[in-house]
């Protein structure tokens, strides 16, 4: 599988919010803590970059704002007004984690990557690329979350 030097391009600010939203619910890792986490995504080239990314089925995958209607979703997302779906380099992989619990049941919870699958999805593509991790491979970066 391939490997990226310097893996999605992330920027310092960049992070996942595991934490109770009005609009996506609960995405708290219920495993760790009931409190709201947050991981600067940046903490994680390092591991990044040690590994492969995978093609996954898009629809094993549970992302903030997969179970919404096609009205709050792509063109219409709630966090940016559809445009992070319109600005989407589906070549850049997600981050997913395996193996803990989602909202949706399915086998990853999405970290990074969301607006990227509803692109991929509006192409009717059934894949995308992402690396995987698992929650003892973000533990150590994870942080209390204060709104």
């Amino acid at each position: 599988m391939k490997r990226l030097s310097n893996p999605l391009n992330l920027l310092p600010g960049e992070k996942s919010n595991f934490d109770f939203d009005i609009i996506y619910g609960d995405w708290r890792l219920h495993e760790i803590s009931s409190n709201p986490l947050v991981l600067k995504l940046v903490d994680l080239i390092p591991t990044l970059k040690d590994k492969s990314f995978k093609l996954v089925k898009l629809d094993e995958i549970a992302w903030k704002g997969f179970d919404l209607g096609l009205d709050q979703r792509g063109d219409n997302c709630p966090c940016c007004s559809g445009m992070r779906f319109k600005d989407a380099d589906t070549t850049i992989a997600g981050i997913l984690l395996e193996g803990i619990n989602n909202p949706g049941g399915r086998k990853y919870r999405c970290i990074d990557g969301k607006h990227r699958i509803e692109a991929l999805l509006s192409y009717e593509i059934k894949t995308g690329i992402f690396y995987k991790l698992t929650l003892d491979e973000i533990r150590n970066h994870l942080m209390k979350y204060d709104k």
